[in-house]
């Protein structure tokens, strides 16, 4: 499937246990893409780098994005070329230093680091089970004393990733929806885990899948948030089509 240059509508989804998980269910998910080009284009936002995106892109029936948002947000790259949005990047660099954070932490043995594939020079990302807010929060501290403006997300009680100042799914895609010119109200955004919390917010149509983890699923109450009976792709379509029907019944 191409993406058509506009589509209508976007939708920012999560990959592993949302879109992916559940073939059959990905398979009704790329007809209703494939039935709808000027309906709907996508964007995938992972943990994982671009790189391991492509990757999924080329083996399953997942359909060809608008872009793709990789390293909990810390890269963005453009399709059909894969060129990365430098914009991004440059927005992102200051007060970073991968290298000084790597040295602040390597005081704290709780902390293990994740292997070198999971790492790059805009996300250090280690295993730190079973951590606690107060945990978490002596770790953002350490570093924010040191002069660092970063920002900390754990996700799956046990991965930890640091990345710099507001950088998370959310703001990637906040900033590539309107490099793309959409606005807010438009997009809508899926995920499974803590770590697509910030794409149930900026303005986007928040969908949460059924085997979503429950700190997710406690979202389900704020405006604009939807949270699916069904499962992987087939509740990421339930979601949509939610949607679809409110802003159906609000214009008619």
């Amino acid at each position: 499937m191409k993406q058509h240059a506009h589509p209508r509508h976007v939708l920012v989804s999560d990959l592993d246990d949302t879109l992916l998980g559940k073939p059959e269910a990905l398979a009704r998910f790329r007809e209703f893409c494939d039935e709808n080009p000027d309906l709907l284009g996508v964007v995938y936002a992972s943990g994982r780098f671009c790189d391991s995106i492509q990757e999924s892109i080329d083996t399953t029936r997942l359909p060809e994005p608008l872009a793709t948002i990789g390293g909990v947000g810390s890269e963005i790259r453009l399709y059909p070329g894969r060129e990365p949005l430098r914009q991004w990047w440059d927005r992102i660099s200051d007060g970073w230093s991968e290298r000084e954070v790597r040295r602040l932490l390597a005081e704290f043995p709780d902390l293990k680091p994740q292997p070198e594939a999971s790492q790059s020079a805009y996300k250090v990302s280690y295993f730190y089970p079973d951590a606690e807010p107060a945990d978490l929060h002596r770790l953002e501290e350490h570093l924010t004393d040191a002069g660092l403006n970063i920002s900390l997300i754990y996700s799956s009680k046990r991965d930890l990733d640091i990345l710099p100042h507001n950088v998370n799914k959310g703001s990637a895609a906040s900033f590539l929806i309107n490099y793309l010119g959409y606005g807010p109200e438009v997009v809508f955004g899926s995920g499974n885990s803590s770590n697509d919390a910030q794409l149930m917010g900026h303005g986007f149509a928040g969908i949460i899948v059924g085997n979503a983890h429950d700190d997710l699923k406690a979202l389900g109450d704020r405006d604009r948030v939807y949270v699916a009976e069904k499962t992987y792709a087939d509740g990421v379509l339930e979601g949509i089509r939610h949607w679809l029907e409110v802003e159906k019944e609000k214009t008619s």
